[in-house]
């Protein structure tokens, strides 16, 4: 009798944890945002790819405009195209700092799309892959590395390469996986 009373308070424990995942609903279908913060590799690179891209863009508006303030030289091709490649470079450093790091996967059900997208910090989304409802060869949940968690994912085709749509415990998962199945089922079949 004990073995059973564990395993229903271990049941209970599992669905009061905070999911790690927030699904909204909007018009064309629905967003899941995966809670998971940026790993520290992505942060680093970001940060670092800032430094130098602001070092960069400076260095190209001095070697612009210093030689002609400070001496009579007047501005050569030289100059102006090493400006130019520290601008562009530094414009792409810049672009890589800002893109974001918060992924979510957004699920059209008016179009039949699944797409990765990747939000900077202003909100505006970058697409990161789109697959149509037909391509996607199943859902499923497995279980993470941590005990008690679990992953949705999306297998593409019948292919190992996966989508994972969100973390937390296999709970908190099945709601979502059983949506995911329905709509990609509901859609394959009036296609």
């Amino acid at each position: 009798m004990s073995d059973v009373a564990a395993s229903v308070t271990g049941v209970h424990e599992n669905l009061a944890k905070p999911s790690s995942f927030v699904v909204e609903d909007i018009y064309w279908g629905y967003m899941i945002r995966s809670g998971r913060g940026p790993s520290l590799g992505v942060a680093l690179a970001q940060a670092v790819c800032f430094f130098f891209g602001v070092c960069l863009l400076t260095a190209a508006v001095g070697i612009l405009i210093l030689p002609t303030l400070f001496f009579d030289g007047d501005l050569s091709s030289m100059r102006v195209g090493s400006a130019v490649l520290f601008g562009a470079f530094a414009m792409y450093l810049l672009w890589f700092a800002s893109r974001g790091t918060q992924s979510e996967v957004h699920v059209d059900t008016s179009v039949g799309e699944i797409r990765e997208v990747i939000c900077n910090r202003a909100g505006k989304p970058t697409t990161v892959g789109a697959y149509g409802f037909d391509t996607i060869g199943g859902v499923h949940l497995e279980p993470a590395k941590d005990i008690g968690t679990a992953t949705l994912s999306l297998r593409y085709r019948n292919t190992s390469q996966t989508v994972c749509v969100a973390e937390g415990t296999e709970a908190q998962l099945i709601g979502l996986r059983d949506r995911l199945a329905h709509d990609l089922m509901v859609s394959t079949k009036t296609s």
